[in-house]
């Protein structure tokens, strides 16, 4: 039978300022832990005989440029360990998460500038992807792709020929169309084979919506109000 046992404290020492990916700010930024509560368990298997430890630390940061609160939950375990490639030391891996979830190098728009059903699809996409909810983030690439062609009224019977139909009307560009044509394999294939791309994947895909977006939407309107 197995064994577990934990242990939970509060750490009240200096955490210091370290750098984590600050959501508002869209880049690293110095953060203060606040607050900090540790658990450390084990268990035991195997009669006794192996025993798996871990630590968990559930944090309160606040970014030192915008001042935001969120939260940050690290964790490791003695099953988990690497090599550093260049000294060769073994060390723990650690897993960070954060709340609410956050994801380096995405863009974001401006995206009051679009229709609002399009800014809808758009925010729930990138939530999906900040939280690696990647099959949900992969349904909402193809939405987003089946929205922009509803919105400027593409012909066909289905989303291969609307794309083109995007193209024939110069919404798009002949490269601009093949990219959104590997979009809509990729959505198909996280809606009807419930398939999970991994996020490199995603951020392709999600640049090369708002390459589309941006287009679109965004600079026509900006181009409107700046030069009436």
């Amino acid at each position: 039978m197995n064994k577990i046992t934990r242990n939970f404290a509060i750490e009240n020492e200096d955490q210091g300022i370290k750098k984590f990916l600050c959501k508002e700010c869209g880049k690293a930024t110095n953060h203060l832990t606040a607050a900090s509560y540790r658990e450390d368990g084990s268990e035991s298997v195997l009669n006794g005989r192996h025993s798996v430890d871990w630590t968990e630390r559930h944090q309160i940061i606040q970014c030192q440029g915008c001042e935001t609160v969120s939260f940050r939950v690290v964790s490791s375990n003695s099953e988990d360990w690497d090599h550093d490639p260049e000294t060769g030391d073994a060390y723990l891996n650690e897993t960070e998460k954060f709340y609410p979830g956050r994801a380096q190098g995405i863009r974001r728009l401006e995206s009051y500038l679009l229709p609002s059903l399009i800014q809808v699809i758009y925010e729930e996409t990138i939530l999906a992807i900040e939280n690696e909810q990647n099959v949900l983030a992969g349904i909402g690439v193809r939405a987003l792709v089946e929205t922009v062609c509803k919105d400027n009224e593409a012909a066909g019977d289905n989303l291969y020929q609307k794309i083109d139909s995007l193209r024939e009307k110069a919404i798009v560009t002949p490269m601009g169309a093949e990219a959104l044509h590997k979009l809509r394999v990729l959505g198909n294939s996280a809606a009807h084979e419930v398939k999970s791309h991994n996020r490199q994947q995603l951020y392709l895909a999600l640049e090369i919506i708002e390459h589309m977006l941006d287009g679109t939407y965004i600079i026509p309107d900006k181009v409107q109000k700046v030069f009436k």
